[in-house]
């Protein structure tokens, strides 16, 4: 028996952000129905994406939609089946302040902090996270702007950069047309984003699970980009956390990578942490030692230092 099914129903949804349609299709229910609730709010929230992204457009400000309504539809045809916390963004640095004029005119305020009008505080934001959230006070719905696609120097900024301009494509969504990634970059993204994060949330690996199995990929393209992103740890620890949960799923191309047992022993006991948020000194110890064997080279670990040392600047909001 798979661990999951050991979790409740409201662990799964509140705990692990599954929606109930994914949740009565993993456990063999048909629970769903009793919850149009969620339907309803998933709407609400993809209409507002589409609002929103018009006005990007309208305003010539570059974007990629991350994850959200864009990846369930990808998925699953159904842009409301994935369940999604808020809406991201990635936008150019440059255009980063026009963004955030658009989204105060439609009514968004900032959360957690002001996008600093003195230069020097704001290259030091910008040096120091990837991202500024927006909330709107009655819509309840909260954005977030990415100017980086991760906040740690995973690798080379300059080869990130190349990565994501040479694995664009663009996607078809409510009769627009939206900048995206392709296939192998998008996996890879999904991997990456999971791993740093040690898996906490199934939602991440099921994205995973539902990729291998709907979405074709050119494997030596995405063995490329696992070698040029150093990002081989990554991926042998998700094949590994797949095995472990969904023993079925297609197994990712990647060499195993040697002495990731300890991390897969602490992301499976993260997955399976009811009260995630509270952590004693040593779960942070723990997690902070975790992060750091993500990734090799000292430009990432120093990124790492940085992140967990300046706690003033921790922005960030897992979604």
């Amino acid at each position: 028996m798979q661990n999951f099914l050991l979790l409740t129903r409201k662990a799964l949804n509140q705990r692990h952000r599954l929606s109930h349609q994914q949740i009565d299709d993993l456990l063999n229910e048909q629970c769903a129905k009793e919850h149009l609730s969620e339907k309803h709010d998933q709407m609400f929230q993809v209409s507002e994406f589409i609002k929103l992204s018009d006005a990007f457009r309208e305003a010539t400000v570059p974007f990629i939609p991350l994850k959200g309504p864009i990846l369930s539809y990808r998925l699953h045809k159904d842009a409301c089946y994935r369940y999604s916390s808020d809406l991201d963004f990635l936008i150019p640095l440059n255009a980063v302040k026009k963004a955030i004029f658009i989204l105060k005119k439609n009514g968004y305020q900032p959360d957690g902090f002001s996008w600093p009008d003195n230069l020097n505080k704001e290259r030091r934001v910008i040096k120091l996270t990837n991202q500024v959230s927006f909330v709107h006070p009655k819509k309840q719905i909260t954005i977030e702007i990415h100017w980086k696609l991760f906040k740690l120097e995973i690798t080379d900024s300059k080869v990130l950069d190349e990565v994501l301009k040479s694995n664009g494509i663009q996607l078809r969504f409510h009769e627009r047309k939206f900048q995206g990634f392709n296939n192998e970059l998008e996996l890879l993204y999904l991997i990456i984003h999971g791993g740093l994060h040690a898996w906490f949330r199934l939602k991440w690996l099921i994205d995973v699970k539902d990729f291998m199995e709907k979405i074709p990929i050119d494997t030596k393209k995405f063995t490329q980009l696992v070698l040029q992103c150093h990002a081989s740890r990554m991926v042998s620890l998700c094949n590994a956390m797949l095995a472990n949960y969904f023993p079925e799923c297609p197994v990712l191309p990647c060499k195993p990578v040697r002495n990731t047992k300890k991390q897969l022993e602490f992301a499976i006991s993260q997955i399976e942490k009811e009260d995630f948020y509270n952590r004693s000194f040593l779960e942070k110890i723990k997690i902070y030692w975790f992060t750091m064997q993500c990734f090799s080279g000292f430009r990432f670990k120093l990124s790492v230092f940085y992140s967990r040392y300046l706690n003033s600047f921790e922005f960030h909001r897992t979604s």
